[in-house]
């Protein structure tokens, strides 16, 4: 047998063998795969492998999604693929508890009706709207519980085990979790408390209402000695003045159940409106509500008696000073906007912005051994001022004199985690043994802990004024009914916090993964400034429009003849025709740059694919047959010394 044959009998055996061994795996080991990425993002965490592998009901997860549009959505349609194969992995590790089911909700049929019932959200790909494009998730559970994902966008991706997970465990543990709240403001009746509600007077707060539809919300006497053991979170707000016994409480469940979310103030304006006299703060009166003992042993501080003053953050308010009414930025009121959000944290990655009020500023302890994620922080331009300041404050510019910004952000809301000791390790106050004594509380409490049970995981707010309704709600008339419209994601907020830690400690422990979306960068870059350039000129053309528009309208108002008709002069017309000329040439422009536009990233895409698909095989070939050429050379080289 010559070495040519040989070698073709061997690359047809290597054919045959790698063909072979690929359908002996696939048929032996279904479930084996190795996940190259860069992130591992078709590698399920520990902890969704845990609630996966305790399922004890059957579940149905259908994906709704539109194969037969997918070409006109490139980027979706890879990230298809990986939800797929994601959702693949939660079938085989279910052991049979979960089915998956994939629907395409073709246009006028059956399964887009059914897609839309199960509240799946279509975009529409033309402009009559007659298509629709859908890609989302329905899971059904045996009680005929539902969660619905409206639509899988690529942009949460980094979050998609999370929702994924969070889903299979919602349908598995379909009660609503008890929300017990603790709180010296008025949530649940609004200002005058019970007794105003008695008088038909009660305001209470819109957020409690929110909660209201997705937990169970248990309000607490502000002097409970023992969290009853139903509650699975703990939502303090405003814990000024609390007794020691009652945050002996809030101690001892954090230590068990780990899981509270905690809103605190160094100058809260609800408390400060309640208290005054003569429209001044009675100073007498503490308006500000801190946990340092407990906070202290969860790794944390609130910088005492300060407020975060921010110019670049600032909400602008109306006031009158000296009679005169003007529209000034107000720095005690921060209007924090995505880019001061933690985008790595389920909670509040994805969120608009989130309205404050003198809120404060939140550190970790020096040694601390939990970890402090920030959630909401200030911008560079912020300062640390006396909470003093907002007493007797006369005109909120006057902040702003004198400001000297300290060039970091300040943490106005963190999350904690990890194991904490009590911060009584003395042993429970003497009320809360004698409140035990005379068995005053529900149930006997508990053995004391001294230290938590397992990673504890705490949202701690420095404001408590972002709850009031004033600051992230407006009130508007709806066909003669006052409805109050969401202007910030304050509430949102909130919910994010306790559907976060409403979950079980494998649920929290997942983190944020790589999003598995890899743009080409410089056509992004490319596009970006293109689109800001087009952008800019076409700003200015609606500016010019709209004075055009509005001294056309000044003309024919003042140009008013017998008849009622307008009476323009022949400059005046002139002047009109030469606008629109002017306007035609600018569209002509704005054509153009959009035309170049497309036009650049056509080719560096273009470049960029050659590069990545075709010049790397090109390359190969060429040095294969280089080295070819060479042993060829010296096959021959060797048969003519032989000779």
């Amino acid at each position: 047998m010559t070495r040519k044959l040989l070698a073709i009998v061997g690359l047809a055996l290597a054919v045959v063998l790698f063909i072979a061994v690929n359908v002996l795996v696939d048929a032996g080991f279904p479930n084996a795969h190795v996940d190259l990425t860069a992130d591992k993002l078709y590698t399920l965490s520990a902890g969704s492998k845990d609630i996966l592998a305790s399922l004890d009901h059957p579940i149905v997860l259908r994906l709704y999604y539109s194969e037969g549009l997918s070409d006109q959505f490139p980027q979706v349609k890879a990230y298809a693929d990986r939800v797929r194969a994601l959702l693949e992995q939660y079938a085989i590790l279910s052991h049979g508890k979960i089915h998956l089911e994939t629907v395409d909700p073709e246009p006028f049929t059956e399964a887009e009706d059914k897609a839309v019932s199960a509240g799946i959200r279509g975009i529409p790909i033309d402009q009559q709207g007659d298509e629709q494009f859908y890609f989302g998730l329905e899971g059904t559970n045996s009680t005929n519980g539902q969660q619905v994902i409206p639509f899988l966008s690529p942009n949460k991706g980094q979050f998609l085990e999370y929702d994924l997970t969070r889903m299979v465990y919602n349908l598995e543990h379909p009660q609503k979790p008890v929300v017990g709240v603790i709180s010296k403001l008025p949530l649940e009746f609004g200002p005058g408390g019970l007794a105003a509600a008695m008088r038909g007077q009660s305001q209470p707060y819109a957020i409690v209402d929110r909660l209201r539809q997705l937990y169970n919300v248990d309000f607490l006497r502000t002097d409970v000695t023992a969290i009853p053991a139903k509650v699975d979170i703990l939502l303090v707000v405003y814990p000024q003045g609390l007794s020691a016994a009652t945050r002996y409480a809030i101690d001892q469940f954090v230590l068990k159940k780990g899981r509270a979310m905690v809103f605190v103030d160094p100058y809260s304006e609800e408390q400060a409106a309640a208290t005054s006299q003569m429209g001044f703060v009675n100073p007498s009166q503490p308006v500000s509500a801190d946990l340092p003992q407990i906070f202290k042993s969860w790794g944390l501080r609130m910088v005492p008696d300060k407020f975060v003053a921010d110019r670049k953050l600032a909400i602008t308010v109306d006031t009158t000073v000296g009679g005169r009414r003007q529209t000034e930025a107000y720095p005690a009121w921060l209007s924090v906007g995505p880019h001061h959000h933690n985008d790595k944290n389920i909670v509040t990655a994805g969120l608009s912005t989130v309205n404050m009020a003198s809120v404060g500023a939140l550190e970790p302890e020096p040694g601390a051994g939990t970890k402090f994620v920030p959630l909401l922080t200030s911008s560079r331009d912020a300062e640390l001022m006396d909470a003093s300041r907002l007493r007797m404050l006369y005109d909120p510019s006057s902040l702003l004199v004198g400001m000297k910004p300290a060039g970091k952000r300040y943490v106005l809301a963190a999350d904690i985690t990890g194991k904490v000791k009590t911060a009584f390790p003395d042993g429970p106050p003497a009320a809360a043994k004698a409140d035990a004594a005379k068995g005053k509380s529900a149930k006997s409490p508990p053995a004391e802990l001294m230290e938590s049970t397992g990673p504890v995981n705490v949202i701690v707010v420095a404001d408590t004024d972002m709850l009031r309704d004033r600051f992230w709600l407006q009130t508007q008339n709806v066909l003669g009914q006052e409805v109050g419209v969401p202007v910030a994601a304050n509430a949102d907020f909130v919910i994010n916090g306790l559907d976060y830690l409403s979950g079980s400690r494998d649920l929290i422990s997942l983190r944020s993964r790589g999003s598995g979306v890899r743009p080409f960068l410089v056509v992004e870059k490319l596009r970006r400034e293109a689109e800001r350039r087009f952008l800019a000129q076409e700003q200015a053309l609606q500016k010019k429009l709209k004075d055009t528009e509005q001294k056309i309208s000044e003309l024919q108002s003042t140009a008013k003849g017998g008849g009622g008709k307008a009476l323009l002069t022949a400059q005046e017309k002139a002047a009109i025709d030469s606008f629109r000329q002017q306007l035609i040439e600018t569209r002509q422009q704005l054509r153009r740059v959009q035309l170049d536009l497309n036009k650049e990233v056509d080719r560096l895409d273009t470049e960029l694919k050659f590069i990545n698909i075709g010049l790397v095989p090109i390359l190969v070939i060429l040095v294969a047959l280089g080295l070819g050429a060479v042993r060829w050379r010296r096959r021959k080289a060797r048969v003519a010394r032989g000779h």
